[in-house]
C-alpha cells in the first residue's frame, strides 16, 4: 500500500507543478495583448455574492496580517488560539493520543463541525484516521493576509462540516517581487517552585526516598527555526500573476521535567496522601504499572483476585504494593512535540478574455512530528500473564506467597511492570499533503459572472510508533527455565525468545528489550475530490430592483459535487492488539462518502439612503444535499441587516445547517478502548451496594468498598463507529448592533448575541455520563459490564458500551464584543486599539435527548465532565501605537481567561459529587480543594517592528512577559488536558521570545 500511495502522490505533484508551469508559461506569453478591465470582487466569507462596501451578516472575526506579525506566531493554531472564540483542539502540545494535525475548534463545539477554507475554497481533511477536520500545518502564516472567522452555521454556502462556522484564510495569491523572512523563537521560564508540585516533589523525595528530580533555575527551551521565501511576478500587460513560495520550519522538543510544574504527575488535594505530611495539598502520584512493578494473583479458575497486591523489595522479598510506588509517567511526556515541516506551492491566474480569468492553486506539504509518552510495560489490561513456578528469577518470597512453596504448576497474575530500561513511546507520525485547485472564471454575459474549478486534495500518512512491548513475547519471555552452563532461556523455545527478569533489580538485559520490543507501523491515505460551479447574476439588470434601492437583487446558483476516500492498514501487530502499549488494537478504518449538491443564495437591496433607512438588505440560502450514505438532506438561511441611520447598523441571521456523519463515525470498528475518567463504585465510595450492583454485571457483594480505582483516572468503554448514523442539524440564530458614531472618529463597535442548537449530535454517549445515569436514575445500567474482580479497566471484559449514535443534543449561547477605536497623535502617529471577548451564557449538553434531565451546562466550568475550562468571559485587547519614525510600531496585548470550577461542585445533579455543600464535600474528601477553582489569568504581551532600511525590517516580542505559569489540576480532574494543566488554554510553557528579520525587493 505504501507504494502505491507513493506512486499516487509523485503522480499528483508531477501534475500539479506540470500545471503551475501552464500557468506560468501563459502568464509570460501573455505579455503582448493589450490589457482589458479586470474582475473586481469584495469577497464576504459566507456568502458568495461579492457587492461592494458589503460586510457578513452572521458575525465574523477578522484576523489581520498586522496582528499575525504582532503575535510572532509561526504556528497557525498558537494565533487562532488566541481568539475568545477558538477552544483548545489538537496542536503542538497534544502528545498522549496526538495525530500529529493542528485543527481549530469553533465555539468549543468540535474540530469536525467547523470548516477550514483558503480562499474561499476547502481544505480537504488533514488525517486519513477517519475524521473530516483539516490540518492547519498546510498554511504558512507568512502568506496570511487576513484571516475571517465566522461563527455560526454556513452549511448552506459552503456544505457540511460548517456546522459552527467556518475560518477562511486569504493567501497572497498577488505577490510581486521577492521576500524572505527568518524567525527564531523560544520558551523562557523561572522555575520558581510556586504551584505546589515542588513542594509536593520535596515532601515525595523525603517520605519515600523517592529521587524525582527537582528542576531549579530558568529552562530554556522549544526553540523555533523558521525560514520563508515568496516571489511574485506580474505579467507585463498587468492581467496575470504568479506567486511561488516555499517555507521550512524546525521545532525542537520540550519535556515536562523541564517546568516545576509537571515534573511529577499530581493527584489532587483529597485526604489520601497524609503520608506525604500535608493534607489538602498537591501529592505526587502516577501510574500502578510501575517500577519494580505491581502484581496481582488471580485464581486461575474464576480470575478473582487473591490477597492484595504485591511489588518487589530491594533484596527481592514481596511486600504490599501502595501508592509510593506508583510509576511518575509525566517527566517523559512531551509538552511540545518536536516538528520539523516543509511547504511549497503556487498561485497562478491569467485573464485570456473577460470570459475567462484561469487560475491555479498548488499547496505542498511535508510535516513530521514526533509525540512522546511514558515507557511501555506489562499492563493489567494485558493481562492476566501465567509465569512458571519454576522460574529461577523467582525469588523465595515469590514462590512462596504465588506457588504455595512449589515450584511446581503456574502462577497466574496481573502485572504492571513499567519498561523503564526501554524509554519513552514514541509516535512517529509523517504527513504529506497535496492540494490542487484549477478553475476559470469571468464574465458569462452583461450582468453575469462565473466561478467554476475543480479540485483534489490529498494526504498520505506514514505511522511508526517504537519502544511499545509485544504480548505475546511478554508471555514468552515470562516463563524461563535453567539452560545449559548455568543459563536461562524461556520455557517455550520459541525463536529468539530472551527470558524477561522482571524479578530480581536490574536482571532486564539488553537482549530481552530487543526480543520484546517491536515497531508498530500505520499507513494511510485521505482523497478529497470537489466539481464546483456557480453563476452570480444581477438581476436589477432586468428590472428586479427595489425602487427604495440603488442596486438590484443578486442571485448566485451553483451546484457541487464532492467526494471524500480514506483508508488506513495498520500492520499485523496494530490489528492483532499484540501491542501492550495501545490499550486496543488498532483495526482499518476505510470508506467513501460522495455528495452531489445544488445550491442557491440571493441578496435582495430593500432600501438606500431613505429617510427610513441608510440601508437595508435582506439575504437568503439554500442547499440541497443527495449523499451516497441513503440520506437527503436540506439546509437554508434567513438574514437581514437595517442601518436606521448611518453610524447604525443593526443585523440578525437564522440558518439551519447540517453536519453528515465522517468515515471515521461510520466506519470504525467497535473495540474496548479508554473512555471514561471515573468510576463512582471504585474506591471508598459513597454509593450504596445495592445501586453499585447496578451493571450486566455490577459490583458484587463480596466486591463492594474492594473495587480498585485505577489511579491514572483511565476506564475502559467499548466504543466505535456505526454505519447507521444519521446527520446531525443545527440551528443558528445571531442578532447584532454595529455602532460606527460618527461623533468619535475612529471608533467602531459590534456586539452580537449568538444561539447554536445541535440536535442528533453524532458522538457517544459518554461512559461517565452513563454511569451516572445508572447510579441516578437506574438506566442504561445493562450497558455496564465489569469484569470478574468488579473493575472498569483492569481486564478488557470490563467496560461500558458506548458507540456512536446520535443520541445527544449541544445547546450554546453567548455574546461577542468587537470593538476597535484609532487615536491620531498628530505628530506622534496613531494609536490602534481592539478588543475583542466573547461572554458565555450556556453551554449545555444532553448526552441523551430523549431524557431531558440528563443535561448540564458548563459555563464557567471544567472537569471530569465538561472537560476544558470553559470561562464566562474571554477577551483579547490589542494596543498598537504606529509611530511616525520608519515604520516602527510598537504593541502590547492582553489576553484574559476567567475564573473556572470544577464541574464536581455544580450545582447541577447530574455533574455533582454529593449532596451538602461545597466546603462539606471538600472536607469530607469527596472533592479536592486543589482543584475546586482555578483562578483566572492575564497574560500580557508586547512586539515591535521597525524598518531596518528600505529592504530589511526586524520585529521582536515576548508573549506572556510575566512568566505566569498555568493553573495546576490533579490528574483524576485533568481531562483534555496534560502536564498538570491545560495547555492548549493557557500559557504552560513560559515566555515566548521571537525575533524575526524580513528582506523585501
Amino acid at each position: 500500500m505504501a507504494n502505491q500511495q507513493n506512486v499516487r502522490l509523485q503522480s499528483a505533484v508531477k501534475l500539479a507543478l506540470a500545471t503551475s508551469a501552464f500557468a506560468t508559461f501563459g502568464a509570460a506569453q501573455a505579455a503582448d495583448t493589450a490589457p482589458s478591465a479586470g474582475i473586481e470582487e469584495v469577497v464576504v466569507t459566507g456568502s458568495r455574492i461579492a457587492v461592494p462596501n458589503e460586510v457578513a451578516i452572521s458575525p465574523t472575526i477578522a484576523v489581520t496580517s498586522a496582528d499575525i506579525q504582532s503575535y510572532g506566531a509561526t504556528r497557525v493554531e498558537d494565533l487562532l488560539n488566541q481568539l475568545p472564540q477558538v477552544f483548545a483542539a489538537q496542536g503542538s502540545t497534544v502528545s498522549n493520543g496526538a495525530d500529529g494535525t493542528a485543527q481549530v475548534n469553533l465555539r468549543g463545539l468540535g474540530a469536525g463541525r467547523n470548516l477550514v477554507l483558503v480562499n474561499g475554497r476547502r481544505l480537504g481533511p488533514g488525517d486519513p484516521r477517519g475524521g473530516s477536520a483539516s490540518d492547519l500545518n498546510q498554511i504558512p502564516a507568512e502568506l496570511i493576509e487576513k484571516v475571517d472567522v465566522m461563527t455560526g452555521g454556513a452549511s448552506s454556502v459552503y456544505g457540511a462540516d460548517a456546522v459552527s462556522g467556518v475560518v477562511n484564510f486569504q493567501l497572497n495569491t498577488h505577490f510581486e517581487g521577492v521576500k524572505i523572512s527568518t524567525s527564531y523563537d523560544f520558551y523562557q521560564h523561572q522555575n520558581d517552585g510556586s504551584g505546589g508540585v515542588t513542594d509536593a516533589l520535596n515532601r515525595f523525595n523525603s517520605t519515600y526516598n523517592a529521587g524525582y528530580p527537582v528542576p531549579t533555575g530558568t529552562t530554556n527551551a522549544g526553540q523555533t527555526k523558521d525560514v520563508a521565501f515568496m516571489m511574485g511576478m506580474n505579467s507585463a500587460d498587468g492581467k496575470g500573476n504568479v506567486t511561488v513560495y516555499a517555507t521550512y520550519r524546525n521545532v525542537a522538543s520540550i519535556l515536562q521535567s523541564q517546568y516545576d510544574y509537571s515534573a511529577c504527575t499530581v493527584a489532587s488535594g483529597y485526604a489520601t496522601y497524609p503520608a506525604q505530611g500535608k493534607l489538602g495539598a498537591f501529592g505526587c502520584s502516577g501510574s500502578s504499572t510501575s517500577y519494580p512493578g505491581r502484581f496481582w494473583q488471580v485464581d486461575p479458575n474464576t480470575g478473582a483476585f487473591i490477597g492484595g497486591s504485591k511489588t518487589i523489595a530491594s533484596d527481592g522479598s514481596l511486600i504490599g504494593y501502595s501508592k509510593q510506588y506508583a510509576y511518575n509517567y509525566g517527566p517523559l511526556n512531551y509538552y511540545q512535540r518536536p516538528d520539523e515541516r516543509w511547504t511549497t506551492g503556487a498561485f497562478a491566474h491569467y485573464e485570456l478574455n473577460e470570459h475567462a480569468d484561469v487560475y491555479t492553486e498548488i499547496m505542498f506539504m511535508n510535516d513530521r512530528s514526533v509525540s512522546q509518552i511514558a515507557p511501555s510495560g506489562a499492563f493489567f489490561g494485558t493481562g492476566p500473564y501465567t509465569v512458571n513456578c519454576s522460574n529461577p528469577y523467582l525469588s523465595t518470597s515469590m514462590v512462596s506467597t504465588w506457588c504455595g512453596g512449589s515450584t511446581a504448576g503456574n502462577a497466574l497474575l496481573y502485572i504492571g511492570r513499567r519498561n523503564v530500561e526501554g524509554g519513552g513511546r514514541q509516535d512517529d507520525l509523517e504527513h504529506q499533503n497535496l492540494r490542487v485547485v484549477i478553475g476559470s472564471r469571468g464574465t458569462i454575459t452583461d450582468g453575469w459572472t462565473y466561478d467554476a474549478y475543480g479540485q483534489f486534495s490529498y494526504v498520505q500518512l506514514s505511522e511508526t510508533y517504537l519502544n511499545d512491548m509485544s504480548i505475546t513475547r511478554i508471555n514468552n519471555a515470562l516463563q524461563a527455565v535453567a539452560g545449559p552452563n548455568g543459563t536461562v532461556v524461556c520455557a517455550g523455545g520459541q525463536p529468539g525468545c530472551v527470558p524477561w527478569n522482571i524479578f530480581q533489580p536490574g536482571g532486564v538485559t539488553k537482549q530481552a528489550l530487543n526480543y520484546l520490543q517491536i515497531p508498530l507501523l500505520n499507513r494511510g491515505e485521505v482523497q478529497q475530490k470537489i466539481v464546483s460551479a456557480n453563476a452570480t447574476g444581477d438581476l436589477g439588470k432586468y428590472g428586479m430592483k427595489f425602487p427604495t434601492a440603488a442596486t438590484g437583487v443578486k442571485v448566485n446558483i451553483g451546484a457541487e459535487w464532492r467526494q471524500v476516500s480514506s483508508a488506513t492498514l495498520p500492520d499485523a501487530s496494530y490489528q492483532a492488539g499484540d501491542a501492550a502499549g495501545q490499550g486496543a488494537p488498532t483495526l482499518p478504518v476505510s470508506g467513501e462518502i460522495r455528495s452531489t449538491e445544488g445550491f442557491v443564495e440571493m441578496h435582495v437591496p430593500i432600501a438606500d439612503d431613505q429617510s427610513w433607512a441608510h440601508a437595508m438588505a435582506f439575504d437568503t440560502g439554500y442547499r440541497y444535499s443527495d449523499y451516497s450514505l441513503g440520506f437527503k438532506t436540506n439546509t437554508y438561511k434567513f438574514g437581514l441587516e437595517w442601518s436606521p441611520i448611518k453610524d447604525v447598523r443593526l443585523r440578525g441571521s437564522w440558518a439551519r445547517a447540517v453536519r453528515a456523519p465522517n468515515v471515521g463515525e461510520l466506519y470504525s470498528a467497535q473495540i474496548v478502548g479508554l473512555d471514561g475518567v471515573t468510576d463512582p463504585c471504585a474506591g471508598a465510595t459513597t454509593l450504596s451496594a445495592e445501586v453499585c450492583a447496578r451493571g450486566n454485571p455490577g459490583v458484587s457483594s463480596s466486591q463492594y468498598g474492594n473495587v480498585p480505582s485505577n489511579p491514572a483516572a483511565q476506564y475502559n468503554g467499548l466504543v466505535g463507529g456505526n454505519p447507521a448514523l444519521q446527520p446531525e442539524t443545527a440551528t443558528t440564530t445571531s442578532f447584532g448592533i454595529g455602532w460606527s458614531p460618527s461623533f468619535v472618529p475612529g471608533f467602531r463597535a459590534q456586539v452580537d448575541w449568538y444561539d447554536i442548537s445541535i440536535k442528533n449530535v453524532i458522538g457517544a454517549i459518554g461512559a461517565d455520563n452513563i454511569l451516572n445515569l445508572c447510579y441516578t436514575q437506574n438506566q442504561y445500567c445493562d450497558r455496564i459490564h465489569r469484569d470478574v474482580n468488579g473493575t472498569l479497566w483492569v481486564a478488557p471484559t470490563g467496560y461500558v458500551y458506548d458507540p456512536a449514535s446520535n443520541s445527544g443534543q449541544l445547546h450554546q449561547t453567548g455574546i461577542d464584543l468587537d470593538t476597535s477605536y484609532r487615536l491620531n497623535l498628530a505628530s506622534y502617529g496613531k494609536v490602534n486599539f481592539s478588543v475583542v471577548g466573547t461572554y458565555l451564557t450556556k453551554f449545555e449538553t444532553t448526552p441523551l435527548s430523549a431524557i431531558p434531565s440528563t443535561a448540564y451546562d458548563c459555563v464557567g466550568l471544567y472537569g471530569p465532565h465538561c472537560g476544558s475550562p470553559n470561562p464566562q468571559w474571554r477577551h483579547t485587547f490589542h494596543a498598537t501605537w504606529l509611530t511616525p519614525w520608519h515604520g516602527t510600531d510598537v504593541t502590547l496585548s492582553w489576553r484574559y481567561y476567567g475564573k473556572v470550577k470544577l464541574d464536581l461542585l455544580s450545582n447541577n445533579t447530574n455533574l455533582r459529587a454529593g449532596t451538602g455543600s461545597d466546603a462539606a464535600l471538600i472536607a469530607n474528601g469527596t472533592v479536592s480543594n486543589t482543584d475546586a477553582n482555578l483562578s483566572s489569568r492575564s497574560y500580557f504581551d508586547v512586539s515591535a517592528s521597525t524598518k531596518l532600511n528600505d529592504v530589511f525590517s526586524l520585529r521582536v516580542g515576548v508573549n506572556n512577559i510575566l512568566d505566569k505559569s498555568p493553573p495546576i489540576v490533579g490528574t483524576t480532574d485533568l481531562a483534555g488536558g496534560n502536564g498538570n494543566t491545560y495547555p492548549g488554554v493557557y500559557d504552560a510553557l513560559g515566555r515566548y521570545v521571537f525575533m524575526k528579520l524580513t528582506a523585501q525587493f
